[in-house]
């Protein structure tokens, strides 16, 4: 059975292009990790809460949903942008 997860809150004074491929790409990566539902909490006020149905760990099948605190990707630092 799904658990219903919150995924994260974007704080959203930021513009309507930035949020649209945040939130794209967010959609797409939780969908790659097996959930089957993605959306804002409307519950949500100024901030945007994603929320999504991401597969039961429990559950027996082929998907692993990994731990999303254990995913380490390099950060690069503002100091390195060009």
């Amino acid at each position: 059975m799904p658990q219903t997860r919150k995924i994260l809150t974007l704080h959203s004074p930021i513009g309507a292009d930035v949020v649209d491929q945040l939130l794209t790409s967010i959609e797409d990566a939780l969908h790659q990790v097996g959930a089957t539902r993605v959306w804002i909490d409307p519950r949500s006020t100024h901030d945007l809460t994603v929320m999504a149905e991401l597969p039961d760990p429990a559950d027996k099948g082929d998907l692993e949903v990994p731990d999303p605190r254990l995913v380490t990707e390099p950060v690069e630092s503002d100091a390195v942008r060009s």
